[in-house]
């Protein structure tokens, strides 16, 4: 069973067509129209935002484009870094049940055979009394083309098309094994799954950063949500936004 209170997905919101879904759960969470757990989805987003402002690109009724809100304090989640973790290790699980070599790129996206197929982007609205985030993300299903490099989608990893609404269930499944896993087992196992699976781990691969490019490898992440790669035996830490690779 479940812990109903770090239950999501008691309260599906299908919508054909929104700006942004997490502008949409907020203002409806802060009006009191839906609570901790609520998950929006639509088939069409005019208005997506990704990491650090850049636009997400996914053609109408292909993705799965999804908002889930989620109280801190009743989810017993003590450390945002940990939503995070537990965030992408739910959607690689839900990922794996389709395809192979599904990899977790720091911070906030899923690779597929060095691919990108999906990104989160978790707003998080702190006070004294209330610790609410808004745990956005997209998965591309049934696109069959980008113009971004390095993209991929289900469909062209498998040769399936999928219906992204039905599959909102697999997901939601994902999410609440994994929010009873981190209180089973704690924070710092759901740290230590996570740095397993980060991509490129300990691969020799090219960072970019200071207008410079130089090979390097993950050694991991850290609690406060950095990341740190060692060039020639010389360990450097990087913030979220720091370096590309």
């Amino acid at each position: 069973m479940h812990n109903s209170k770090a239950h999501i997905g008691h309260n599906i919101i299908f919508l054909e067509r929104v700006d942004s879904t997490n502008n949409y759960a907020a203002n409806r969470f802060k009006s009191g129209d839906i609570g901790s757990g609520a998950v929006i989805l639509t088939d069409i987003q005019t208005n997506g935002r990704g990491q650090r402002g850049k636009e997400w690109q996914s053609d109408a009724f292909s993705s799965l484009i999804v908002s889930v809100v989620a109280d801190l304090n009743l989810w017993k989640i003590n450390n945002i870094i940990s939503l995070n973790h537990i965030v992408a290790l739910s959607i690689q699980a839900f990922l794996k049940k389709y395809s192979e070599n599904v990899e977790i790129k720091w911070p906030n996206d899923l690779m597929i055979n060095d691919r990108k197929v999906a990104g989160i982007l978790i707003e998080s609205f702190m006070s004294s009394s209330q610790r609410t985030s808004i745990i956005g993300f997209g998965i591309n299903i049934n696109q069959d083309d980008f113009n971004v490099p390095r993209a991929t989608s289900l469909k062209i990893e498998t040769g399936i098309s999928n219906s992204p609404r039905e599959m909102i269930y697999q997901v939601i499944d994902c999410f609440n094994h994994y929010i009873d896993l981190y209180h089973q087992k704690g924070e710092n196992w759901v740290f230590d799954e996570y740095n397993k699976e980060l991509w490129k781990l300990n691969q020799n691969h090219s960072f970019e950063f200071d207008g410079e490019t130089e090979v390097g490898k993950i050694v991991k992440s850290t609690l406060s949500g950095e990341l740190i790669v060692d060039f020639n035996n010389t360990e450097k830490v990087f913030r979220n936004g720091e370096v590309k690779y």
